[in-house]
């Protein structure tokens, strides 16, 4: 039916499809073609640097700091809270914290190294990939639309935006390979996808023929 909420089957077909483009990503970090474009990508980030730019990507990168992320995900909670009930509300926070979990036993499990120290303009804390900060992004972001009835543009518009502007402050930052972005915004939105398809799979069963 057009126009009609995403169903649980089609959230985990999402969910699938993001994990598959993640295994292809972590497969072999920093080798092939993904290893040469990051190399070329972050030499051109170092040499286009400037004092304003630098400014602006560490304004960015704050975005995804936890402590930032915890102001957004409590609105969406209060939303979802007089819209459809605490059920509902704790998705968000849920949907983040584990997802935040999650994400740092991949970093460990992957243990890909960071760019040269030699290019840093902030401290990073981990290894590389996914980027921590891309990762909280998104998830706070298309955690926060799909409680607060954004439209499809915003469900899906959110998050990609989010990875965009924090993940690309965090290269130029020099603390992370743009391959660790994309890996970032793959992880986040199957955990997006998988967290929406577990949320929705009780009303799912309560009405037969309409999953």
């Amino acid at each position: 039916m057009a126009g009609a909420k995403p169903t649980v089957l089609s959230h985990a077909r999402g969910s699938a499809l993001a994990l598959a483009g993640l295994a292809v990503i972590t497969a072999r970090p920093g080798h092939g073609l993904i290893g040469q474009l990051d190399q070329a990508v972050i030499g051109l980030a170092e040499k286009g640097r400037s004092p304003v730019a630098v400014r602006a990507a560490r304004v960015l990168s704050a975005l995804g700091e936890p402590g930032f992320v915890l102001f957004p995900v409590a609105a969406a909670t209060a939303i979802a809270v007089r819209r459809a009930g605490w059920r509902q509300a704790c998705v968000p926070g849920v949907t983040v914290a584990t997802g935040a979990a999650v994400r740092r036993v991949l970093s460990w499990a992957i243990a890909r190294p960071r760019p040269p120290d030699t290019i840093w303009l902030t401290e990073p804390e981990g290894f590389s990939m996914p980027s921590k900060h891309t990762s909280l992004a998104v998830l706070a972001a298309g955690a926060c639309a799909n409680r607060t009835a954004a439209g499809g543009l915003g469900r899906h518009g959110a998050p990609l935006l989010a990875a965009a502007c924090v993940g690309a402050s965090r290269v130029y930052l020099g603390v992370h390979w743009p391959s660790d972005v994309l890996a970032a915004w793959l992880f986040a939105e199957a955990w997006l996808q998988l967290a929406e398809a577990v949320s929705a799979a009780p009303a799912a069963m309560a009405k037969p023929g309409r999953a």
